[in-house]
């Protein structure tokens, strides 16, 4: 037996009516739910919604979103290493442009230069370091373990006497002391002639004036160097006392040295050699310190007429 239409939709009403009536007889609509019931409300909705891991790559259920790891910005590319023209003989004051390019840049262009077999060149860039470079304490040693290196391997700069520049070490003393100081000026002299590869033609001329009379202790003497000429120019004069005569030679060298770093220091653009080691050799310090460029600009300037006083 079929049921009407008309009942079965009659039937239906009630039965949504009579559900709806059980349910919110006892329900207030009128007044609001109580903080407690919000608070439960916006845990379940927080709990539901998506992390930001979640929603920013797909999961597969199993394994933890992975977060994405920054990459390190690309780094900056080495300038390329200019050798120079290789088939041309190189100058004394060669990589001088070079030098604003900084110390390790050199550093990296000397050690290429000798892989290349470039000894000459490699000898050069290592002293652009100490006279242009403006180098550290670390790359400074390290140019000077190289020149210490790499000259003893090469022959002089210059081995033309005739292209030398004349410059006159000079000394005084009492004359006393200048029989003992002769000597050990001229070997001095020719030290500072082998120092300079060459370049420069160094004599040595002591100066005796009268002994002090009452003095007390070893006679002091003076040392500086100058052009060969009259009217030339000259270095700083420095003094020194010796104590006994087997001294005399190394306190020469190293008076020597500072005269020297002093007046080269104050007379160019170029940076001055760098100081001599506590305790080092002051012959090892005129052989490596003092670049062949420093030389012969010494040569160059001693041998100028001297410099107008204001």
């Amino acid at each position: 037996m079929r049921i009407p239409i008309p009942v079965v939709l009659l039937l239906s009403a009630l039965v949504i009516s009579v559900t709806w009536w059980i349910g919110a007889k006892d329900a207030d609509f009128l007044q609001p739910p109580g903080e407690d019931r919000l608070e439960r409300i916006r845990a379940e909705v927080r709990s539901s919604l998506p992390t930001a891991a979640d929603s920013s790559a797909p999961n597969d259920g199993n394994k933890p979103a992975q977060q994405p790891v920054p990459q390190p910005p690309p780094a900056e590319p080495k300038p390329a290493i200019e050798l120079g023209d290789l088939a041309s003989p190189p100058a004394l004051n060669e990589y001088l442009d070079l030098t604003p390019k900084g110390p390790a840049y050199l550093t990296e262009l000397a050690l290429l230069l000798e892989t290349e077999g470039e000894f000459q060149r490699a000898l050069i860039a290592w002293e652009r370091i100490l006279d242009s470079g403006k180098p550290d304490s670390t790359q400074t040693n390290a140019a000077i373990s190289a020149i210490r290196r790499l000259r003893p391997t090469l022959p002089d700069w210059n081995t033309s006497a005739e292209r030398r520049i004349a410059v006159v070490l000079h000394a005084g003393t009492g004359r006393k002391t200048a029989t003992l100081l002769k000597p050990a000026l001229e070997e001095l002299a020719k030290e500072l002639q082998s120092a300079s590869s060459g370049i420069l033609s160094v004599t040595a001329k002591v100066t005796a004036g009268k002994d002090a009379k009452r003095a007390s202790g070893p006679a002091p003497v003076a040392l500086w160097l100058s052009g060969p000429a009259e009217k030339s120019r000259s270095t700083e004069v420095m003094s020194f006392t010796v104590a006994t005569p087997e001294n005399l030679p190394e306190e020469l060298r190293k008076t020597a040295f500072n005269v020297i770093r002093g007046y080269v220091g104050r007379g160019i653009q170029q940076s001055p050699p760098p100081p001599m080691a506590e305790g080092g050799a002051a012959k090892d310090a005129l052989h490596s310190h003092i670049t062949r460029m420093l030389w012969k600009e010494l040569g160059t300037l001693l041998n100028h007429p001297p410099e107008k006083s204001n």
